[in-house]
C-alpha cells in the first residue's frame, strides 16, 4: 500500500529544488529576502529526497526486520533500471546539449572523459544527486545492517549519536583545511568532488527514512501528539538559519553567493533545518490529507496540486 504522505513529500521537495535552481535570479537585484527564500530556505529539498529513498528501500525490503539475506544482484539490477538508466541517459543528453551550444573543446567524447563526467555527476550541475543515490544503493547492505542495529538498540539514543556523527563528518568534509597542491590528478579529483559522490553526508536522513518506514504509524502518532513541539522545532531551525545569514551579510560582509556556499544543507544550520522541515512537512501533509477528505474543503485543490507535482517530480528534476 502506497504512503500518500511520502508520495506528496516529493512535491514539497520539488518546490525546494525549483527554488534552488532559480535562486540565482535573485542575485541581480541583490535582494536578500528573495535570495533567502529561494536559495537558502529551499535547501531542505535535496536531503529530504534521501529520506524518501530510505523510506522506499526499507518498505520494499521484506527481510529487513527478520535479518534474512538480501539478494544483492537482483536488488542492484532493479535499482540500475530505475535510477541508473535515467541518470545515464540524461547525463548523455546534457553532454550532447552543451556540445551543441558551447564552443569546441568544452565537451569531449573521449571515453575516459565521459567516464569521468558520469562518475562524478558532472553532466549538468543538478545530476550529482543521482550519483549519491546510486552509491546509497550500491552500499545498501551496510545501511541495512546499521538499521537493524539501531532497531535492536535504543532508537532515540542511536539517532542522537548519528546526529552528532553527521554534524562532525559534514563539518570536516566541508572545512578540511588540507593542501592538495602536491596530490595526483586522480586524488585531487576525488577530493574536489567529494560532495558529489559520498553518501555519508546524508546518512542520518537516509537512515531516518528507513526507520520511518519500519515504524510509520508510531512516527505519525508522535508527530500528531507533539505537533506544537514539531512547529517550534521547525520555527527555531528557520530562525537560526535566517539569523546566521543576516549576521553574515550585515556583520561579516558576505555576498549572497557566499551564503549559499556556507549555509547549505551540510552546514550545522542546514542539517537542523532539514530535520525540522521533514518533521513539519510530514505533519502538515498528514493534516492536509485529512482536511482534503472533508466535503467542500478548501484543502482539496492544494492537495491535488501537490499530488500532481509529486507525480511528475522525477521528470521535473531531470529537466
Amino acid at each position: 500500500m502506497r504512503n500518500t504522505i511520502i508520495d506528496n513529500l516529493r512535491g514539497i521537495c520539488m518546490l525546494g529544488v525549483i527554488g534552488i535552481h532559480i535562486g540565482s535570479l535573485a542575485l541581480a537585484p541583490n535582494n536578500f529576502t528573495l535570495y533567502l527564500f529561494l536559495e537558502i530556505l529551499s535547501r531542505y529539498s535535496v536531503p529530504s529526497f534521501f529520506f524518501i529513498s530510505g523510506y522506499g528501500l526499507a518498505c520494499t525490503d521484506k527481510g529487513l526486520l527478520s535479518g534474512s539475506r538480501l539478494n544483492y544482484i537482483d536488488f542492484m539490477k532493479k535499482r540500475l533500471r530505475g535510477a541508473g538508466l535515467p541518470y545515464l541517459s540524461w547525463s548523455l543528453f546534457y553532454m550532447l546539449y552543451f556540445w551543441l551550444i558551447l564552443p569546441p573543446g568544452f565537451v569531449s567524447w573521449n571515453p575516459l572523459h565521459v567516464a569521468y563526467v558520469l562518475f562524478f555527476g558532472l553532466g549538468c550541475y543538478h545530476l550529482y544527486f543521482m550519483v549519491i543515490l546510486l552509491w546509497f544503493y550500491a552500499s545498501y547492505p551496510l545501511w541495512r545492517r546499521l538499521l537493524r542495529i539501531i532497531i535492536h538498540q535504543n532508537i532515540p539514543f542511536m539517532l542522537v549519536l548519528l546526529f552528532i556523527f553527521q554534524l562532525a563528518f559534514n563539518w570536516w568534509t566541508t572545512h578540511p583545511g588540507l593542501n592538495t597542491a602536491g596530490w595526483s590528478v586522480l586524488a585531487k579529483n576525488f577530493f574536489d568532488y567529494r560532495l558529489n559522490y559520498l553518501p555519508l553526508h546524508y546518512l542520518l536522513i537516509f537512515i531516518s527514512g528507513g526507520l520511518a518506514a519500519c515504524y510509520w504509524e508510531k512516527f505519525i502518532a508522535l508527530l500528531r501528539r507533539y505537533s506544537a513541539m514539531v512547529c517550534v522545532i521547525f520555527a527555531a531551525s528557520v530562525a537560526w538559519d535566517v539569523q546566521s545569514c543576516y549576521e553574515a551579510v550585515t556583520v561579516k560582509g558576505y555576498t549572497l553567493i557566499d551564503l549559499a556556499n556556507t549555509y547549505h544543507q551540510l552546514s550545522p544550520q542546514g542539517l537542523c533545518y532539514t530535520v525540522g522541515s521533514l518533521l513539519f512537512f510530514c505533519l502538515a501533509l498528514d493534516w492536509l490529507e485529512r482536511k482534503a477528505q472533508s466535503e467542500g474543503s478548501l484543502a482539496k485543490p492544494f492537495y491535488k496540486a501537490i499530488s500532481i507535482l509529486s507525480a511528475y517530480s522525477m521528470l521535473i528534476y531531470f529537466v
